[in-house]
């Protein structure tokens, strides 16, 4: 059969049709996989954006941790008073009876501390601080005046009340800052109020002080026998000076 150039025209392009559509049927499903893959690439790229801050914010909290680590060892080094009760300090380890003598120094050592830095700028001391003395009993010396374990360490916290001291405006104004420098415990001076005429001026205000106390072992609770130098375990006696009279130490 011959056919006519219209007809050979016609066969023609239904071919070129029908190859253009087998082409394209190929080539969408390999557009949506591309634009698929496209996609989930962004999806991992989101997700690795928020490890990557993740990280970075695990990192900040491990450097923020350790900056607060090293600041306190500075404020345990300089801040706190020494485990040796010879130097001054306490060991809350010792037994409940031998620990009844041993805060008896403490409180001395203390208020010689707050002896020392009350006269700082050189001011007249007019109404000095006293430290309160501890219990004598054995079964409560660490729960009252160690605060534990009502606080969850333990620490000694005094309102020293008020203080009253004499000098000239900076000498009042040196004193009075010179207690955010106390050794060996964190005091805070608050309250001042200057009356006289200069230079000679009368400077009062109020202190309270913390002592946070190092160690890693307390004396178990002992139960309640009278104490004193009877009690199982206890000392002998008094030692060094350390009476219950004696409320102010003047050197």
């Amino acid at each position: 059969m011959k056919l006519s150039p219209l007809t050979i025209i016609i066969l023609g392009l239904a071919v070129v049709i029908m190859a253009f559509g087998i082409g394209l049927s190929q080539y969408l499903p390999n557009m949506e996989e591309a634009q698929y893959q496209k996609e989930y690439a962004e999806k991992l790229l989101a997700e690795a954006n928020k490890q990557k801050q993740a990280n970075q914010k695990v990192e900040k909290a491990i450097k923020d941790v350790n900056d607060i680590a090293a600041e306190w060892q500075t404020v345990v080094a300089n801040r706190t008073p020494p485990q040796d009760v010879q130097r001054g300090g306490i060991n809350l380890a010792a037994n409940r009876w031998q620990l009844t003598v041993d805060s008896l120094r403490f409180r001395d050592s203390m208020q010689r501390a707050v002896n020392r830095q009350v006269k700082a700028g050189g001011v007249t001391v007019v109404q000095g601080p006293t430290i309160p003395p501890p219990p004598d009993s054995a079964s409560t010396v660490v729960e009252t005046y160690y605060n534990y374990p009502a606080i969850r360490f333990p620490v000694v916290i005094f309102d020293l009340g008020q203080i009253v001291v004499r000098g000239t405006l900076n000498q009042i104004f040196e004193n009075m800052r010179s207690w955010s420098n106390m050794p060996n415990y964190l005091a805070v001076a608050d309250g001042l109020t200057v009356t006289g005429t200069s230079p000679e001026l009368t400077g009062t205000y109020t202190v309270s002080i913390v002592g946070y106390i190092r160690g890693d072992r307390i004396s178990p609770p002992v139960p309640e026998t009278g104490g004193g130098p009877g009690a199982p375990g206890a000392p002998a006696g008094r030692v060094g000076g350390a009476g219950r009279g004696s409320q102010v130490i003047t050197d």
